[in-house]
């Protein structure tokens, strides 16, 4: 009897559950839009240099997070002087804060496939709870795909101050797309 005891006391860890699925974001196939009003015409751009740590498994959002950082040297809009001026003092002052962080652990399940995700972003050296909803578009036990949304106001942070800070010319709600495509970690 002490011996089946024994049995089962190492191999049931085994059955307990398996381990949080770890995630490596397939970098052709993701993506970090923006888009802002500027006069009352919608202006986009993409910030095409960010790298993720992410734990994700539907059936554990108790333990799931994601960490995602943002290199805002990376940028392309919908002209080359607009992603160039995005980079200085009056907007992201890339020379003092070259790097935008999201970092969360808060998921909620909504319903089918969509869910929330609460988390700390950072960006020009202020940090505030911010939301993703997304829609888990694909997962299976090798790839993972969500399609969210993000919507922050620009000026919590400081981003576009001087003549930039009027909200006459460029809109305070900016919307964040975000399309991240993820194979498992081995």
């Amino acid at each position: 009897m002490k011996y089946i005891l024994l049995y089962l006391l190492l191999i049931c860890p085994v059955y307990a559950g398996e381990d949080m699925a770890t995630w490596q974001v397939r970098d052709t196939h993701s993506s970090i839009k923006f888009s802002v009003a500027i006069e009352g015409s919608p202006a986009e751009g993409e910030f095409t240099g960010f790298s993720a740590d992410i734990d994700f498994d539907p059936e554990m959002l108790d333990q799931a997070r994601v960490d995602v950082r943002i290199d805002l040297n990376h940028i392309e809009a919908f002209y080359s002087d607009v992603a160039d001026g995005l980079k200085k003092k009056d907007w992201f002052d890339v020379a003092q804060y070259p790097t935008a962080r999201f970092a969360g652990a808060d998921f909620i399940h909504l319903g089918d496939n969509q869910y929330q995700l609460t988390g700390d972003l950072s960006l020009k050296g202020v940090t505030r709870p911010e939301i993703l909803y997304f829609t888990l578009t694909r997962y299976d036990p090798h790839r993972a795909v969500i399609k969210g949304r993000m919507t922050i106001n620009r000026l919590d942070y400081g981003v576009g101050q001087g003549p930039w800070r009027s909200l006459s010319t460029v809109a305070g709600q900016v919307f964040l797309d975000v399309v991240i495509d993820a194979t498992r970690k081995p």
